[in-house]
């Protein structure tokens, strides 16, 4: 069998593109796997604490946490808080900073409460609910929240990388 050049090209091109999606099948398979969670590194997320202890009492509530974060070369302390809520059987942990400009919100006051104003941002009148949804002033979209991650008991946050949420 004699090829000629265009069948030669054609054939090799279409041998190429199916090695490269053969070899890419894996990647592809491993970014849609639900096993992200179970393999996370914590060495540089904030220990929240106990799961058992941080489902007791009032929600919402403050809840402070120290963590090392190692970001290529450097190695730094890092002390905040965040506050957490629980909804549909699950926590649910905010940011404490404003989404209109990046102050730092706390709690409302009784009165403000009394109207369903949770967290209040000094700053420029920011009002948020118990669970972080901007009810009033300028901020445009709920508080950032946190994915937890839980391991042998404990939960974890990732500090530096909030997830915003859309109302």
């Amino acid at each position: 069998m004699k090829l000629n050049r265009r069948d030669f090209l054609s054939r090799s091109l279409k041998g190429a593109a199916g090695l490269f999606a053969v070899s890419a099948l894996p990647i592809g398979l491993s970014a849609c796997s639900n096993d992200k969670k179970k393999n996370v590194d914590i060495s540089s997320m904030a220990n929240l604490g106990p799961l058992s202890e941080l489902e007791k009492g009032e929600f919402p509530k403050k809840v402070s946490y120290k963590a090392k974060i190692k970001d290529a070369w450097t190695e730094q302390e890092r002390e905040g808080f965040v506050y957490i809520n629980k909804k549909d059987d699950s926590l649910l942990i905010m940011s404490p900073v404003c989404t209109h400009l990046g102050c730092t919100i706390g709690d409302a006051e009784m009165n403000m409460q009394k109207k369903g104003v949770r967290f209040f941002c000094p700053c420029h009148g920011g009002q948020y609910d118990e669970y972080g949804i901007n009810v009033g002033g300028p901020p445009p979209r709920p508080l950032d929240v946190f994915d937890p991650y839980i391991k042998d008991g404990n939960v974890y946050i990732a500090v530096l990388s909030p997830r915003k949420r859309e109302k």
